[in-house]
């Protein structure tokens, strides 16, 4: 089969991880020969990072589930650009793009799911039922939670793990050129994460076992990178408990390659996770992990090999563990190294890419072979 014609369609108000895959899988699918198209919200930074990539792009507002104006909109845009797959991020986008492609009965439909929850209600059911042939789960753990859903039909779902670009992270060696520019003093083990400052990524756990951990190692010094609207809370928080000489909010960076190379240790106590790139850069960049054992996480790290998992409802159990690895720098290299392997024999680019390229092919193959077969007997 020669290249296909894909339409990526995805919602989102700002960019994260699902429109970092998206960009991701567009870009290297550009560069094997598809066509790639996205339709996002207008004036979207990445939107022009995916047009530099080869990808057309459409920025139109996707607003509520019936918008007869959208579907119309994305149906001219599946007609123009002889769309032969259509893959979505969010439910609202799914329920729009399926509308439109009932005009266009041979296009394939994949939706990706990076959060475990279908709503059981009638448009839910009736949009995975009469649109979507496939869902690309990105753990294990989702496709299990996804799998109880009786509604779904068998085999519906395909677990892709994510896969990152080791390229950016070859260089492991220890670095405090960021440390020093936002004033870490020398000599500290930087605790780091990166994440966007909201709720769900569990920051606050990490302000309020601090005291705790420097109590089991002086040294250690918490560099939060990420922007969000928990940012004032957490700085007031990390004020009011008199932590504001250990505490570095670094906001929104685009050089993270190069801040997990200041990082002695990279935690995230999220409340849920599908699959973390975050996890996984960090792995790439050879740091240990200490991460809430949620969603997906198991499934990247070993625990006791590359890093390890602490119960949700245990933070001094994650603060053990970073306490441990903070006191230990050849236990610090050991697991970093073991999670740098582990990224490149299972969380690839390019292995990511090539399971969503052979998914994407049989599901458009297998609806022609439908529609031959239903001409044949239509003759």
């Amino acid at each position: 089969m020669t290249g296909l014609s894909l339409l990526f369609i995805n919602s989102a108000k700002r960019a994260s991880g699902g429109e970092y895959w998206m960009t991701q899988v567009g870009g290297e699918f550009v560069r094997r020969g598809h066509r790639v198209t996205f339709v996002c919200r207008p004036s979207l930074p990445w939107a022009q990072y995916a047009r530099d990539l080869g990808v057309t792009v459409y920025e139109h507002g996707l607003h509520g589930d019936i918008n007869m104006n959208a579907v119309a909109r994305l149906a001219l845009i599946m007609l123009r650009q002889r769309v032969q797959l259509v893959c979505t991020v969010f439910e609202r986008e799914a329920r729009l793009a399926g509308m439109a492609k009932r005009f266009f009965p041979s296009v394939s439909f994949v939706q990706r799911k990076v959060v475990p929850r279908i709503k059981n209600r009638l448009q839910y059911r009736a949009s995975y039922r009469y649109f979507v042939d496939k869902i690309l789960a990105s753990s294990h753990s989702i496709e299990s939670q996804l799998t109880r859903y009786s509604w779904l039909s068998p085999g519906m779902v395909e677990v892709v793990p994510n896969g990152i670009d080791l390229t950016p992270f070859n260089s492991f060696n220890p670095s405090r050129n960021v440390a020093n520019r936002l004033g870490i003093p020398r000599g500290r083990v930087i605790v780091g994460s990166v994440a966007d400052l909201v709720p769900s990524k569990g920051h606050e756990m990490l302000i309020d076992g601090l005291p705790n951990l420097l109590l089991l190692a002086p040294q250690a010094h918490l560099l939060l990178v990420g922007d969000g609207l928990m940012r004032a809370r957490l700085e007031r928080k990390s004020a009011q408990m008199g932590l504001e000489d250990r505490v570095t909010f670094a906001g929104f960076r685009r050089d993270i390659p190069e801040v997990l190379r200041n990082i002695d240790v990279f935690v995230l106590p999220s409340h849920s996770e599908s699959a973390s790139l975050a996890v996984l850069e960090a792995m790439a960049a050879a740091r240990p992990v200490v991460v809430s054992d949620v969603g997906g996480n198991s499934e990247l790290v070993i625990h006791g090999v590359n890093g390890f998992l602490f119960p949700l409802d245990d933070p001094l159990m994650m603060v053990q563990h970073v306490a441990l690895l903070a006191a230990n720098p050849r236990l610090r290299k050991r697991m970093g190294m073991e999670g740098r392997q582990w990224a490149e024999r299972e969380f690839t680019l390019d292995k990511m890419i090539d399971r969503v390229e052979e998914i994407f092919l049989s599901t458009v193959e297998k609806k022609q072979r439908r529609k031959r077969r239903s001409a044949s007997v239509a003759h």
